[in-house]
């Protein structure tokens, strides 16, 4: 037996030193075959194939070295050594809204081998896919060469006119031998519709809000990144749980607050605090003849406008309108109102690639909000 070990372990040696390479699991044969006991003994199989002629070994072998010596040639071959970032990306629309439709054969074949990617054009009209291949298992360097791309195509869209967006991205990690497992986009086949669904839906969404629901629930769909998307769930959420706020000061105390102002002199003296009082409001007329007294009266314009000086701040006006709907408490929608609020705001004003995560977070809860509203009015229909 040990005679039969010693070549089993010299011949695995020789055909690995040959160039052949460990496929497939080292099993034991009872986890292939039970009934195979009897016959075999305690086995267990080693698959070998050489990469350039293809041809296959087949070993049956009860020898400890050799199954382990299989076993960690395995997992060598199995060590990742770098990262395949595969993107696809879709030409969406230029300058010109009649042009919806492009086709890249001549684009593609210029750009194959830029920073040494590949390009190729994809299945669907409108789209290319790329591969970049990068020496390094480091998650941080694939996004690095993400955003490389991501640059090229602004570079493309300013030459073109034409607007690109990256589709799916997935990386992969590229094994020693052995090929790269790369997943395309998750394809869903949409469920039969039936004329009673249709005639159910156009019942509920036949009001004013219900419609700016669904509205905004499909252009936020079809919106290409989440800022927009989410730009677009809180126009309509905006819309639908809006709630008309309540002045903070009565009109008394604003008359109260006028008539004490009135007597600061220093708002007629002090020419340097007047002026930085006449650009907070635009609409200043510079020919008064009495400054103070038109101050006083944009100040009353504010005091008096419920929706520059609330009693309850639009983000909690919404978060009561919310909460019951979602049946969840009021602190906690206006937590998430407030932050949908501040992510849309900031990415409203500036271009930035941060807050992916809590831009998915805000984008799910305000669609669920819309689509949680639709259903309650739907419910409100079998009254």
């Amino acid at each position: 037996m040990k005679k039969i070990e010693m070549v089993d372990h010299t011949r695995l040696e020789q055909l690995l030193m040959d160039g052949y390479v460990v496929v497939g699991p080292v099993l034991h044969l009872s986890r292939i075959r039970p009934e195979a006991i009897d016959k075999m003994g305690t086995k267990t199989l080693i698959m070998l194939r050489h990469p350039s002629t293809g041809h296959r070994v087949k070993m049956l072998t009860s020898d400890e070295r050799a199954i382990e010596r299989a076993k960690n040639q395995r997992h060598y071959q199995e060590e990742p050594i770098g990262t395949l970032v595969h993107i696809i990306c879709v030409a969406l629309r230029g300058r010109s809204l009649k042009h919806r439709v492009f086709h890249l054969d001549q684009l593609v074949t210029s750009l194959n081998g830029y920073s040494g990617w590949e390009f190729r054009l994809g299945d669907v009209v409108g789209t290319f896919e790329v591969d970049i291949r990068i020496e390094s298992t480091d998650r941080a360097e694939a996004e690095k060469a993400v955003d490389s791309l991501q640059t090229l195509l602004d570079y493309l869209s300013v030459l073109l006119q034409v607007g690109f967006h990256i589709q799916h991205c997935h990386y992969a990690l590229i094994p020693r031998f052995g090929p790269t497992i790369l997943a395309d986009p998750e394809e869903t086949m949409l469920p039969l519709i039936t004329t009673d669904e249709i005639d159910t839906t156009a019942a509920t969404v036949s009001s004013d809000l219900t419609k700016a629901t669904a509205g905004g629930l499909n252009k936020a769909y079809i919106g290409c990144t989440m800022p927009s998307r989410l730009s677009m769930l809180w126009a309509a959420v905006e819309h639908v749980f809006r709630v008309k706020p309540e002045q903070l000061l009565t009109n008394d105390e604003v008359e109260n607050l006028l008539t004490y102002a009135e007597g600061i002199e220093s708002l007629e003296s002090n020419i340097e605090r007047l002026e930085k009082l006449k650009k907070v409001y635009l609409d200043f007329d510079e020919e008064t003849k009495d400054p103070k007294e038109e101050i006083l009266e944009k100040i009353k314009e504010t005091l008096l406008d419920p929706n520059r000086l609330s009693l309850i701040n639009r983000n909690k006006r919404m978060a009561y309108a919310i909460a019951p709907i979602m049946d969840i408490s009021v602190q906690d929608a206006y937590s998430k109102v407030r932050t949908a609020s501040q992510l849309r705001g900031k990415h409203l004003h500036q271009l930035s690639t941060e807050d992916s995560e809590k831009l998915e977070a805000s984008e799910e809860f305000l669609q669920e909000a819309l689509l949680q509203y639709l259903a309650q009015q739907k419910e409100t229909l079998k009254v």
